[in-house]
């Protein structure tokens, strides 16, 4: 999801983020960082569409589109502040999974995941996994 940041009452986009994540006022994607963006003095838009930025023949001087030519979605992804007992799970997760083999990881789930119940009960277990990896990349 992308995310158009512009000035109160103006349809000019002032920073678009591509793949943007909101954590507090920053606003972090994969083209750019903005940081700060105080909610008096900047709305914003979610949105699935892409702006383009237009360049003279050194700096960028605008965009493609105004606010207005975006499709809005009401949806934002916000990132939860770490904690420390995050990354001390996050830790310890790694720590058990580094001596883990590949092989015995096959081994593990031929030999325990029989039915629904356990299907279900190692996908949380992975989705732990996943978790504790994005909160020691956030930390």
């Amino acid at each position: 999801m992308n995310c158009a940041i512009y000035q109160h009452d103006s349809d000019k986009i002032e920073h678009f983020v591509l793949n943007c994540v909101k954590q507090g006022n920053d606003f972090i994607g994969s083209n750019c960082k903005k940081y700060g963006i105080k909610p008096t003095h900047w709305s914003v838009k979610w949105t699935d569409d892409v702006a383009n930025p237009i360049f003279d023949e050194e700096n960028q001087i605008g965009w493609d589109k105004k606010v207005s030519e975006l499709n809005g979605i009401d949806d934002s992804i916000d990132i939860i502040k770490t904690t420390i007992d995050d990354v001390q799970e996050a830790v310890m997760i790694r720590r058990q999974l580094s001596t883990t083999t590949y092989k015995e990881i096959d081994q593990y789930v031929e030999s325990n995941i029989i039915d629904l119940p356990s299907a279900k009960m190692y996908i949380k277990k992975l989705s732990k996994v996943v978790l504790a990896i994005i909160k020691m990349m956030d930390k």
